[in-house]
């Protein structure tokens, strides 16, 4: 294993995601893959990012789950994202420390940010590679993502934090963070 894919193991005992937060299927028995996505928050008493939540779900509860949405909040961060991210050369995109350390809006290096999310998709063991995935957010996008959102697409979030964030964590988050599946 690659130090890629440890970014992506389970914080808690570094092991791999073996099941979907939601659905709590076997992961690693899934055909169709998963999404596995890590928020961390600078925290200023470690001088370390601390993680904030991580979870992985599988691809058929991604596509449930973002059925969620509003409308008007999927076309907005749809658009957002057709507007920000630029398109990737074939050395970028094979590029995956540089995709999991820098912004992919910015390009700024993660380690500016007070706050960032990772998230890569993976069928079985292996990581998989595409135009969006795996990508990495700062802090200052993750702002200007939750201006997008409607107060429907909140009100789910929120309940959706509400089950995969365990309550000793919650408090970590602020009430109106989204989570990005």
């Amino acid at each position: 294993m690659d130090d890629i894919d440890k970014k992506f193991l389970l914080n808690k005992d570094n092991n791999q995601f073996k099941k979907c937060v939601f659905c709590e299927d076997n992961i690693l028995e899934y055909e169709h893959g998963y999404v596995v996505e890590k928020a961390y928050k600078y925290n200023n008493k470690s001088n370390d990012f601390e993680i904030i939540f991580e979870y992985a779900l599988c691809l058929e509860c991604v596509q449930h789950l973002s059925s969620e949405m509003s409308e008007e909040s999927t076309n907005n961060i749809e658009k957002y994202f057709e507007a920000n991210v630029k398109p990737l050369s074939a050395s970028q995109l094979i590029d995956l420390k540089a995709r999991t350390e820098t912004c992919m809006i910015t390009g700024e290096s993660l380690s500016k940010s007070k706050e960032y999310q990772i998230a890569a998709v993976y069928q079985k063991e292996s990581m998989i590679i595409n135009e969006r995935f795996p990508f990495a957010i700062s802090g200052i996008i993750i702002e200007e993502i939750q201006e997008l959102i409607s107060e429907k697409t909140r009100n789910f979030t929120d309940k959706f934090k509400d089950l995969i964030i365990p309550p000793q964590e919650r408090d970590k988050i602020p009430k109106d963070r989204i989570l990005i599946f």
